[in-house]
């Protein structure tokens, strides 16, 4: 039994490849190449990348939150935690960014800046209480100095029977001077004076002379609340011992 012949099939020109089929080593039409996404297929997002700003604002935020219960630095942290605040809250709308670093930055930096304005006022607040506390202690100690009494005495010693004294006088807050004549020895004359007002800028003095009979020694003293602030001595006929000071010297 025999078959009809088949006609022959016509041969694809010599280079080229069959009707449907992609040339060697490439991908056929519609694939797309391995790893990347085909045509109509969504594109995976891009990795997200570190945040410089978040991490700016995450150590500001660090500092800041520290200086915050130092007192007087707490003023500059206030500044930085804003700064902190700023740098945190930019750092969240960057896109293809890590917002762990910015969301920590910006709370520190909030919390930061709130304790230093209220520390930064606590403190102030204090301070300020204490100065005026001491001006006003001052002022009491200043006044209770200034109603209080002061005591001057004016002592000559020696052997004379007849000396000669001259001594400064306080009355009523106005100085003058007096004279003792023939004064026997010891003599001893006490003022008492309000401190304060003139006080503050008064001299004290005393001279005592020898008469003409006397050639013993003949010494002087001011003594004020008890403070000796000066004392003299001289000797013969005639000779004289004289004393001065003043207020100023009791700070000495």
């Amino acid at each position: 039994m025999s078959y009809p012949e088949q006609p022959p099939s016509p041969q694809e020109p010599y280079g080229q490849q069959p009707y449907g089929q992609a040339p060697q080593g490439q991908q056929p039409y519609g694939q797309a190449p391995y790893g990347q996404p085909g045509f109509g297929q969504p594109t995976p997002p891009p990795a997200k990348t570190g945040n410089g700003l978040g991490l700016a604002a995450l150590i500001i935020g660090v500092v800041a939150l520290i200086g915050a219960f130092i007192p007087f630095v707490n003023f500059v942290s206030g500044f930085l935690a804003f700064v902190g605040l700023v740098l945190g809250i930019i750092a969240l709308f960057l896109k293809n960014k890590s917002k762990g670093l910015a969301i920590a930055g910006t709370v520190l930096s909030l919390i930061a800046m709130i304790l230093s304005i209220i520390l930064a006022i606590t403190y102030t607040a204090g301070f300020a209480g204490a100065v005026s506390e001491g001006i006003k202690t001052a002022q009491a100690e200043s006044s209770a100095e200034a109603d209080r009494d002061v005591t001057v005495v004016y002592e000559v010693t020696g052997t004379s029977a007849a000396s000669s004294i001259t001594y400064m006088t306080f009355t009523d807050g106005n100085s003058g001077t007096e004279q003792a004549n023939d004064q026997a020895l010891p003599f001893t004359k006490e003022f008492t004076i309000k401190a304060g007002g003139t006080f503050d800028y008064s001299s004290f003095y005393v001279m005592a002379m020898n008469g003409a009979d006397d050639a013993g020694d003949i010494s002087c003293k001011i003594t004020v609340d008890g403070k000796v602030l000066a004392e003299n001595t001289s000797t013969g006929a005639y000779a004289s011992a004289s004393c001065s000071a003043s207020s100023m010297d009791l700070n000495e």
